[in-house]
């Protein structure tokens, strides 16, 4: 007998994992390419909220390998947060300011452009 649920995860975790493999690459390729720390981590923060808000707007196992694999692991939050807090632990807060301001503003632009692509894209 075919068990729905387990068939339902493995698809959901395959999908998760062929979009954190592409993102994963892309991240690394972002580091690669650009070497400057700070604006990799912006780069790759920017082009993943841009398909974040792609990702909303397609199909569900769309999403789950666009939104939360691909974008998931290119994007890197966590490494901004520390960049930031290092920034203000070495008292250069104007700096700080701008790169979180920037960050964030841009950020959500991009999520709303790739919100506004991904309808366009497909009608929603």
């Amino acid at each position: 007998m075919l068990n729905i649920a387990a068939l339902s995860l493995a698809l959901t975790l395959a999908a998760v994992f062929a979009g954190a493999l592409f993102g994963g690459a892309a991240r690394y390729a972002l580091t690669r390419i650009i070497h400057n720390a700070h604006a990799a981590t912006f780069a790759a923060n920017v082009v993943g909220s841009t398909v974040a808000g792609f990702a909303v707007t397609t199909p569900v196992a769309w999403q789950l390998a666009l939104g939360v694999g691909f974008a998931g692991a290119l994007s890197t939050w966590s490494t901004f947060a520390k960049e930031l807090g290092e920034l203000i632990k070495a008292k250069k807060h104007s700096e700080a300011l701008r790169y979180g301001l920037s960050t964030a503003v841009i950020g959500i632009l991009a999520a709303w452009f790739g919100l506004r692509w991904g309808l366009r894209a497909f009608g929603a």
